[in-house]
């Protein structure tokens, strides 16, 4: 698929509202006097929302290149976009005018809306892995998602940004942050994962990591990046 960043960036920016974001910044999701779309430009967000006794449900990851349209989130009182990365940016655009773009431009009509599709397939991913999977595949799959879409192979290893907390995690996994610190801890102890700077881990076998977790192929399909899978 069209690098939706290079297809978009022309058409988008004249209509877009640019916002820079700081970590833990958020950016509401409440029904507005019109229909909004962001567009994440830089860095790792969390789409969160409030849930009854529990203090927030992480609903997805979002990355460079990826849409949130404020119709299309769960009408959650208090959903939000959140920022996970130290620096981000963010653009908004009234969904009237990208409505009018797609109108004419056939191609970014349907990239947007592939795009758009791409991103509710990994949140059925999601539901499955949550569904399906033990609390260690869990912290794996999230740990193999992270890497396949922000590692950087190094001498030691693939080194790849981990912007959420161990709070973040637990809400993003159902889990409890206690489960949390004891599965990530067993990870080290194994020689999966080990620290790598702030907020950055390495992992020194990626095909190791890759093995804790069955759905490791699905995870690289869905987020179209397989470059690290044996082959």
């Amino acid at each position: 698929m069209k690098n939706l960043l290079d297809v978009v960036s022309g058409p988008f920016e004249p209509h877009a509202v640019r916002i820079t974001t700081r970590k833990r910044q958020k950016l509401s999701l409440a029904a507005q006097p019109d229909e909004v779309l962001y567009l994440i430009r830089k860095g790792l967000y969390l789409s969160r929302a409030p849930i009854p006794h529990a203090r927030h449900q992480v609903l997805g990851i979002l990355y460079p290149g990826d849409l949130v349209r404020t119709l299309a989130v769960p009408p959650l009182e208090g959903a939000e976009i959140m920022a996970a990365s130290e620096k981000g940016e963010v653009w908004r655009l009234r969904w009237p005018a990208v409505k009018a773009l797609m109108d004419e431009r056939h191609d970014l009509a349907r990239i947007v809306s592939d795009r758009l599709a791409d991103q509710a397939a990994r949140g059925t991913l999601h539901n499955a892995v949550i569904a399906g999977l033990t609390g260690d595949e869990r912290v794996a799959a999230l740990m193999v998602e992270l890497a396949l879409r922000t590692g950087k192979e190094t001498a030691a290893g693939l080194v790849f940004e981990m912007p959420l907390s161990r709070m973040d995690i637990a809400e993003h996994l159902a889990l409890n942050p206690d489960t949390v610190s004891r599965i990530v801890s067993r990870m080290r102890a194994k020689g999966l994962l080990a620290a790598a700077g702030r907020r950055h881990l390495v992992c020194p076998s990626f095909d190791e990591l890759a093995q804790s977790c069955p759905l490791t192929s699905t995870i690289a399909r869905m987020h179209k990046v397989d470059r690290l899978l044996p082959a």
